[in-house]
């Protein structure tokens, strides 16, 4: 008997399924191109029970007759490609055949279209990859896909599927992301019955739509924090809206690139976003809506079966005309709304010397580097050897304080010695430890806000702030919602204060960073609430009365860990007489 064996159609039909539908958000993207590939200027999308329960695309499209919806249920069906050169000069969203094949496989699926010219329209259902019934339907525009019952036939593939809120995030997402690529396409997203995004596409040409569907998808906060750029060079173009270097944010989660209108996720455009602001990012991170227009012969779609990656041709050059675009459009020419140093200045900030691109991960933005892989096998916070290891123990000396220096460090004398202490680290480990220690004993002390605050999130981002509004009331948070995109804070853990831009900021780490709650272990989701919470409530350049000084040191001195802040940055560190007297060349400390 032969080993190799033929698979059966209804098992090629899964494999091709699993390659190019991962969750309902694929489902959907794919739908979405369809419907633009088909010309729509109006695309109506209802969702249902997270798309598990149904994903319902309507567009006003050129409609297909009934042999051409019998063909595109059919294997490596497309009307996008003729002979294979073609794939290197596709200016549509895909050539795919295995899309709607691929969705029929693992759903209930009901195909209308109505094609100009012809008498009626025309319906196809059927579930599992096997068509049930052929029906004459209205004659109305366009043509609507629902599929339903997704993964019906296929329990394991359904069984990892994530949480509704999280899978409801990806799905809000991927029509944000349509919407901003596509200017003159109307959008309306309905969503287990209420409408969620309503953006038609208004007179005023393209920039003036892209600033409408920014100021939606982002939320105003964030759009007014936004600046216009342009770059072009022979054989490309790029342009879009990032991020003023005053109006920074926490988080990437408010990062859309495009090429050719294609969402992708591209290692080389966001290292080139980053390379434009220079010196300038302290730490934070750019909103963008970040478009790239190329020949579609030199970058590659194919290389996914989601096309979320691309390879480009020229790498070089692109990250070459995105940085400098972001550069020359951006910071040189808002010298009158940010303040910027002199380039003759010791600090001062010239243009970016571009090199050739790496294919090398950025480094890590801190609120990653900081928690780890968070909601997975994380390590705790780095317990690096202390600073002050060498000296005797400072918490059994008798310190007298000094003053402050720059409002942010806090100077003790102490055995001769001078110590030093980062009071924004020291407050936060002070901080973290009380917190951890009420909410281990099941009484976290709550404040309930005179004024309640706010802070606008775009839809996606609400829905993964809402999936842990349950447990975050258990940890001192009470956040409700009100309208689409709006999250206010009306109690908060007693410990904390924090400033509306401090709740937004807040707010966009937990959206970007929180995984599935009943996934996560407890200790961890109060480690990484905590860590948070003390990194957005607290801030450096405080006056510190002395009485409050020697009333934080006594707070450190019981903490468990005195000599790091929960991220695992020192504390304090401590110079000996002797260490001072050899930096003036002296023998001894008197």
């Amino acid at each position: 008997m032969p080993e190799i064996k033929v698979l059966p159609e209804e098992v090629v039909s899964k494999i091709a399924a699993g390659e190019v539908i991962e969750r309902p958000a694929s489902v959907l993207k794919e739908l979405i191109e369809n419907s633009l590939d088909a010309g729509a200027s109006r695309i109506g999308i209802e969702i249902k029970k997270a798309g598990r329960g149904l994903i319902r695309v309507h567009d006003d499209g050129r409609g297909m007759d009934r042999e051409d919806l019998r063909l595109a249920l059919g294997r490596h069906a497309t009307s996008k490609l003729g002979v294979f050169e073609d794939i290197y000069s596709l200016a549509t969203f895909g050539f795919r055949g295995e899309a709607l094949y691929s969705i029929f496989a693992v759903s209930r699926l009901k195909l209308t279209s109505f094609k100009a010219g012809s008498d009626s329209g025309f319906s196809i259902e059927g579930e599992g990859g096997r068509v049930t019934a052929e029906l004459p339907a209205p004659p109305v525009k366009g043509t609507t896909v629902e599929a339903a019952d997704l993964f019906f036939n296929t329990p394991a593939r359904a069984k990892f599927m994530k949480s509704d809120a999280a899978e409801r995030a990806q799905l809000i997402r991927t029509v944000e992301e349509a919407a901003l690529a596509n200017l003159g396409v109307s959008f309306r997203l309905v969503v287990d019955g209420a409408s969620v995004l309503e953006l038609p596409a208004l007179p005023g040409g393209p920039w003036e739509n892209l600033k409408n569907r920014a100021a939606a998808v982002f939320g105003k906060s964030v759009y007014g924090g936004l600046a216009r750029v342009e770059g072009r060079t022979e054989g490309m173009a790029v342009y879009g809206l990032v991020s003023r270097p005053d109006a920074l944010a926490a988080t990437r989660a408010n990062q859309h690139y495009f090429v050719n209108r294609r969402p992708v996720s591209s290692a080389l455009l966001r290292q080139a976003l980053y390379r434009g602001y220079g010196h300038m990012l302290t730490g934070r991170h750019p909103a963008c809506a970040l478009f790239v227009e190329l020949d579609p012969g030199s970058f590659d779609a194919n290389i996914h079966p989601q096309k979320r990656d691309v390879k480009f041709s020229s790498e070089n050059e692109i990250f070459k005309t995105v940085s400098n675009a972001v550069y020359e459009e951006l910071l040189s020419k808002q010298t009158a709304e940010v303040t910027l140093p002199s380039p003759g200045a010791a600090a001062g900030f010239s243009a970016p010397d571009v090199p050739a691109y790496r294919e090398a991960p950025p480094s890590p933005p801190p609120a990653a580097a900081e928690t780890g892989s968070l909601f997975g096998a994380a390590p705790a916070p780095q317990e690096v050897p202390s600073p002050a290891a060498a000296s005797p123990d400072w918490r059994s000396r008798e310190l007298s304080y000094l003053g402050q220096l720059a409002r942010s460090y806090l100077l003790f004398e102490s055995d001769a010695g001078l110590l030093v202490v980062d009071q924004h680290a020291a407050q936060e480990r002070v901080l973290f430890e009380k917190y951890l220690d009420e909410f281990d004993k099941g009484g976290v002390k709550v404040q309930p806000l005179l004024v309640p605050l706010e802070a606008e999130l775009s839809r996606s981002q609400m829905e993964t702030v809402l999936k842990w509004r349950d447990w975050l009331k258990t940890a001192g948070f009470e956040i409700d919602q009100r309208g689409p995109a709006t999250a206010v804070l009306r109690a908060a853990p007693a410990l904390f204060y924090f400033t509306q831009a401090a709740f937004a900021e807040f707010l966009g780490y937990l959206s970007e960073v929180l995984g599935e709650p009943e996934k996560a272990a407890e200790d961890m989701k109060r480690s990484v609430i905590a860590t948070m919470a003390c990194k957005k409530s607290i801030k450096a350049h405080d006056f510190v009365k002395p009485q409050e000084a020697l009333r934080l040191m006594e707070d450190l001195k019981r903490t468990k860990d005195s000599y790091h802040c929960p991220h695992g940055r020192p504390t304090l560190f401590f110079l000996s007489g002797g260490d001072i007297a050899r930096r003036f060349q002296r023998g001894s400390a008197v």
